[in-house]
C-alpha cells in the first residue's frame, strides 16, 4: 500500500513521471529502476493503482449510473405496484411501490439488482444482501420487510420507505448548531456499530445513505456491499462476492484501503464516517471545495494529509459565511468550535493506515461524547496541562456571552457622548478580554497537538519548557502577548514548586512589562512576582511588589479579575510575613473582587474559596477555616477535578488544617488521597516535596517514624534538586522534630544549627518559627537532663508566640503546644504548680478554638501533660479523671495502639489503683 513517507521522498520524481506519456515513462522507470530500485517500484505501485481504480470505474465518476427506465413506473412486481424512482446505489435502483394486494396500505422501497451485476454472478450477492439486512435489527437501520424474484428473474427486495433528506440536507436546513449536528451523528453512529458486532460491514457510509426524516429521527440505508467479517464455509464464493462488491464504491467516501484492495474491517467504516463527520462539521470534503476530479479524489484519499477542520473551515471567505450561518455561528466562533478536540477526532477517523484510525466507532462514539461532556478524550496525551485548557474553554463560553449581554446592555443605556465613549472603552476591554482568552487557548492547542513531536508522551514539566522556548521565539516581536503568556507560564511554575524556573520567567516578564503601557499586565506581572518572592521568603521584597501591583492596577472595576488575582497574591504575601489578619482581609476582598467580575470562572471560584480557608487555617481560626475548605471540596467535585492538581492544592491545605486541628488520622486520609493521584509507576517524584513535609509531619504524629523518616528525606532532596529554599527549611525543622520524637537529641540540634541561619536570612525576627525554633531547643536540653536551659528556651519560645499573636501575626495554632511542652519540662524540674498551670492554660486554648464534642491529639496531650502534674502532686482522682479524657481524645485522633494513647490508659488505671 503507497504511505505516507514514501509520497514524502518520491513525489518530485512522480511528478516527473506524470508528464510522460506511456512509452517514454516506462524507458525511464528502467533508467530509475537500476539507480534507485525503491523509488521505481514506488511509481510502478502508484500507476498499478492508478489502473486498479479505472478498472473500479473511479475515473469515470460512481458505478452507480442510470440504468431506470421510466416503463417500470406502474408495474407490478409481486404485491407491489412501483410508482417512482427514488434512488440509484451501488448495487441498483430503488423505487417507492404501493401495496396492492389489498391486504394492507402503505409505501415501500423495491431495490432492484443493476442488470450488469446479475449478469456475473450478483443475483447471489444480492440474496447475500437480503440475508445480511434481516439480521440488522435497529431502529436506526432500514427493515427489511420481503424478498422475491420478477417473473423475468430480476431478484428484488422490499425496505421500509424512508420519507427523508440526506443528513447534512437536514442539518443545513434546519441551520443546526455543531452540538446538535454531533448529537445526531451518534444517532448514526449506534446502527453502524450494531451492524459491526453482527460482523457486517456498510463500506458505503455517505449522506444520502444517511436520511433523517421529518421527526429528526436517524435511518440507515443501503448494506448492499456489506461484507461478511465471519467466514461461512465458502471461500470461493466468500472470494467472488469480495472482489465483485468491491466494485460498487463510492469513490468520493472510499477508505484507502479500499481503493488500493486492502483487506476490508471496521476501519473502512470508521473512515467513512470520519468524511461525513468532516462535511457535517465544515461543509466541504476533507479533499477540498467543489466537485473533486478523479485524480483530486486519488491524491486526497492515498496522499494528502486533510486540513484540520478548524483551519480547513477559513479557507474560502464566503463559503465559510455561509456554512457559519448554517451552523447558527459565525466564522471565527465556529473555526474555535473546531480547533482542539474536534480536530483531534476527525483527524483520527482520517488516517491513511486503519491500524491508527479508532478501534472501533464505539471509541469513536465514546470520544465525542466525551467532547460533548466537557471531557478529556482519549485521543490526545490526558496531561495535567491538556485537563485544564478543556476546563478553561468550557468557562469562556459562557463567559463570553455574560460579557458580551453585559456590555451590550450598557450600551442600549447611553445617552450621552461621554457615556458612549466610556461603553465603548468597556466593550473594547471586554474583547480584549475575550482575544486574550483566545490566545491563550490557541498557544495551548498549539503546544499539545502541533509543537509535540508526534506520538511522544511529554510531561507538565517538559510542555512548560517547551512553551517558554516556543514564547521567546514566536513571539519576540509582540512584547504584550510575550509577557502575558511568560506571567502565565511563571504561574504554572510556580504551582509546580519549580520555584527557581518560575522566578526566572516571572523576573522577564516583570522587568519586560516596566516598558508597556498596559497597566493590567504591569499590574498582574509586580503580583505574580511578589507571589514567588514571598515563598522564595523574601518576603520584604514580595510585599513591595504586591502594591506596586495594586497601584498600576488602581481602582478600576474593569479589572476586578486582576485586582482579585492580585489581592490573592498579597494574602500569600502577608501568610509569609506571619501576618495572619493581614493575610484573612486580603484573601476575603480577592473574593469579593472576584464576584464582582462577569470574567471570573468557576476554578477562579474555588481558588479563592480555598485562599481564605487556608488563611483562616494559618490564622488559628479553625471554626471559620472547616467551612471554607469544605465548600471548595464541593466545588472541586462539581467541577469535576478531583483527580487534577486543583485537588492536591485542596488536599493539601485541608490536610494542614486537620492536623493543625490535631486530627492525623484525617490528614492522614487526605495525604493518602493526594499520593493517589500523584502516582506513576515510571516517576516516584512526581508528589510535591511540600505536600511530602506536610506528609512527614503526620507520620511522624502517628508514631510511623520509619515513614516519616523517608518521607522527609525524598522531600528534602527533591527540595535541593528544585532550589525551593521554603521546603529545604521546613525538612530540616520537621527532621528535628522527627529525631526528637525518635529520642535522638545530638541528631535534632544538628539540623536546628543548621536551619538557624537559614531561617534568620529569610523571616522577620517576630516570626513564629523562631518560637518553634526555640521549643525544639528546650526539648534538646531536657533530653540531655539541662532544665536551666530547657526552661530558659522555652519560656523564650513561650514570649515569642504572645509577641506575635499580639502584633496580630500567626502561630496562635502553636501556643497550646509550646504550653504542653513547657508543662513536661516544669514537671520535669519539679515545679507542679507551674506545670499544672501550662497544661489547664493550653486546655483552655484549645477548647475555645475546637466545637463541643470534637477531639484532637493536641487537646489530648494537653490533658495527659495536666494529668501527670497532678499524679505528681498525688491528686489521683483529678489525675484519673484527665486521664481517662486524655485516653479517650487520643485514641480517636491517634488509634488506640499510639504509644500516647496506651500512656494515657496506663496512667488512668494506676491513678485509680492509688
Amino acid at each position: 500500500m503507497l504511505n505516507k513517507d514514501d509520497w514524502q521522498r518520491f513525489s518530485p520524481l512522480l511528478e516527473q513521471a506524470l508528464d510522460m506519456d506511456e512509452p517514454q515513462r516506462r524507458r525511464w522507470l528502467e533508467t530509475l529502476g537500476a539507480e534507485n530500485p525503491e523509488a521505481a517500484a514506488f511509481i510502478r505501485d502508484y500507476f498499478e493503482t492508478q489502473e486498479h481504480a479505472a478498472r473500479l470505474g473511479f475515473l469515470e465518476g460512481s458505478v452507480a449510473t442510470s440504468e431506470a427506465d421510466s416503463s417500470w413506473i406502474g408495474r407490478q412486481v409481486g404485491p407491489y405496484t412501483i410508482s417512482a424512482l427514488i434512488g440509484q446505489g451501488g448495487m441498483g435502483n430503488v423505487w417507492l411501490a404501493l401495496r396492492s394486494d389489498g391486504r394492507f396500505e402503505g409505501r415501500f422501497a423495491l431495490k432492484f439488482l443493476r442488470a450488469i451485476l446479475s449478469r456475473v454472478g450478483g443475483s447471489g450477492r444480492f440474496l447475500q444482501e437480503g440475508k445480511l439486512l434481516a439480521r440488522l435489527t435497529h431502529p436506526n437501520i432500514a427493515r427489511l420487510i420481503d424478498a422475491g424474484m420478477t417473473a423475468d428473474g430480476d431478484p428484488y427486495l422490499v425496505l421500509d420507505y424512508v420519507d427523508g433528506m440526506p443528513i447534512d440536507q437536514f442539518c443545513d436546513s434546519a441551520r443546526l448548531p455543531i452540538e446538535a449536528r454531533l448529537n445526531l451523528f451518534l444517532e448514526v453512529l449506534a446502527p453502524v456499530a450494531h451492524a459491526h458486532t453482527n460482523l457486517i460491514v456498510h463500506r458505503d457510509i455517505k449522506p444520502s445513505n444517511v436520511l433523517v426524516t421529518a421527526a429528526g429521527e436517524v435511518k440507515l440505508l443501503d448494506f448492499g456491499i456489506a461484507k461478511l467479517l465471519e467466514g461461512d464455509g465458502h471461500a470461493d464464493a466468500d472470494a467472488g462476492l469480495t472482489r465483485d462488491a468491491g466494485v460498487s464504491l463510492t469513490p468520493a467516501y472510499a477508505s484507502p484501503e479500499q481503493l488500493t484492495g486492502g483487506p476490508i474491517t471496521v476501519a473502512t467504516d470508521v473512515y467513512s464516517l470520519g468524511i461525513l463527520l468532516y462535511q457535517l462539521l465544515t461543509g466541504r470534503h476533507p479533499g477540498g471545495e467543489g466537485p473533486l476530479t478523479a485524480a483530486e479524489l486519488m491524491n486526497s484519499t492515498l496522499r494528502a494529509e486533510p486540513q484540520r477542520p478548524s483551519v480547513a473551515f477559513l479557507a474560502d471567505s464566503k463559503l465559510t459565511a455561509a456554512s457559519a450561518a448554517n451552523r447558527s455561528s459565525t466564522q471565527h466562533r465556529l473555526s474555535k468550535q473546531l480547533r482542539g478536540d474536534l480536530d483531534t477526532i476527525v483527524g483520527k477517523a482520517l488516517k491513511k493506515d486503519p491500524a491508527q484510525r479508532y478501534a472501533s466507532v464505539a471509541a469513536l462514539a465514546d470520544d465525542i461524547t466525551r467532547h460533548l461532556r466537557h471531557q478529556p478524550i482519549v485521543a490526545r496525551p490526558d496531561t495535567f496541562a491538556y485537563r485544564s485548557a478543556k476546563f478553561i474553554r468550557r468557562n469562556r463560553v459562557a463567559v463570553a456571552l455574560s460579557a458580551l449581554a453585559v456590555f451590550g446592555i450598557v450600551g442600549g443605556l447611553v445617552g450621552t457622548l461621554v457615556q458612549a465613549a466610556a461603553a465603548r472603552d468597556q466593550r473594547d476591554f471586554a474583547f480584549r478580554q475575550l482575544l486574550r482568552n483566545q490566545e491563550h487557548d490557541e498557544f495551548l492547542d498549539f503546544l499539545l497537538s502541533d509543537a509535540s513531536p508526534s506520538g511522544k508522551p511529554l510531561s507538565a514539566d517538559e510542555l512548560l519548557t517547551r512553551a517558554e522556548r516556543i514564547v521567546q521565539k514566536q513571539q519576540a516581536a509582540n512584547a504584550d502577548r510575550r509577557a502575558d503568556l511568560m506571567i502565565w507560564i511563571g504561574n504554572d511554575y510556580s504551582v509546580r514548586d519549580r520555584n527557581v524556573d518560575a522566578r526566572r520567567v516571572l523576573e522577564a516578564a516583570y522587568q519586560l512589562t516596566r516598558g508597556l503601557q498596559n497597566a493590567a499586565l504591569r499590574g498582574r506581572a509586580s503580583c505574580a512576582l511578589a507571589n514567588i518572592v514571598a515563598r522564595d521568603e523574601q518576603v520584604d521584597r514580595g510585599e513591595s511588589l504586591y502594591q506596586e501591583g495594586m497601584r498600576e492596577l488602581g481602582g478600576e472595576p474593569r479589572f476586578a479579575l486582576e485586582h482579585s488575582q492580585c489581592l490573592r497574591a498579597g494574602a500569600e504575601v502577608a501568610r509569609a510575613r506571619g501576618d495572619g489578619a493581614a493575610g484573612i482581609e486580603r484573601a476575603r476582598a480577592s473574593l469579593d473582587e472576584l464576584k464582582a467580575s462577569p470574567l471570573r470562572t468557576d476554578v477562579d471560584e474555588m481558588n479563592a474559596e480555598l485562599d481564605l480557608a487556608s488563611a483562616y487555617s494559618e490564622a488559628g481560626q479553625d471554626l471559620k477555616s472547616l467551612p471554607e475548605f469544605e465548600r471548595s471540596e464541593k466545588l472541586l467535585s462539581e467541577l469535576g477535578l478531583d483527580e487534577t492538581d486543583f485537588a492536591v492544592v485542596l488536599y493539601n491545605n485541608w490536610g494542614l488544617e486537620l492536623d493543625q486541628l490535631g486530627r492525623p488520622l484525617e490528614a492522614d486520609k487526605a495525604y493518602r488521597h493526594i499520593l493517589e493521584i500523584s502516582h506513576d509507576a515510571a516517576n516516584v517524584d512526581l508528589v510535591s516535596p511540600l505536600v511530602l513535609v506536610n506528609y512527614a509531619r503526620v507520620l511522624r504524629e502517628l508514631a510511623r517514624f520509619d515513614e516519616a523518616d523517608k518521607t522527609v528525606e525524598r522531600a528534602y532532596a527533591t527540595a535541593v534538586q528544585l532550589k525551593n529554599e521554603v521546603v529545604i527549611n521546613q525538612s530540616l525543622m520537621e527532621r528535628s522534630a522527627l529525631y526528637l520524637d525518635m529520642r535522638l537529641p545530638q541528631r535534632a540540634e544538628a539540623l536546628l544549627a543548621e536551619v538557624e541561619p537559614r531561617l534568620q536570612a529569610s523571616l522577620p525576627a517576630a516570626h513564629y518559627a523562631f518560637a518553634s525554633l526555640s521549643d525544639r531547643r528546650a526539648r534538646v536540653s531536657l533530653e540531655e537532663h539541662n532544665l536551666d536551659a530547657a526552661t530558659r528556651q522555652s519560656d523564650r519560645s513561650i514570649a515569642m508566640i504572645e509577641a506575635a499573636i499580639k502584633s496580630g501575626g500567626e502561630g496562635a495554632f502553636l501556643f497550646p503546644v509550646l504550653l504542653t511542652d513547657r508543662s513536661d519540662i516544669n514537671r520535669a524540674a519539679n515545679r507542679l504548680d507551674a506545670a499544672a498551670q501550662d497544661a489547664g492554660h493550653a486546655i483552655q486554648l484549645l477548647q475555645a478554638t475546637v466545637e463541643p464534642g470534637s477531639y484532637s491529639r493536641k487537646m489530648g496531650l494537653a490533658r495527659l501533660a495536666l494529668a501527670r502534674a497532678l499524679d505528681a502532686q498525688h491528686k489521683s482522682a483529678e489525675a484519673r479523671t484527665q486521664a481517662q479524657q486524655a485516653a479517650d481524645q487520643l485514641e480517636k485522633s491517634l488509634g488506640a495502639d499510639h504509644p500516647d494513647s496506651r500512656a494515657a490508659r496506663e496512667l488512668a488505671g494506676s491513678s485509680a489503683r492509688s
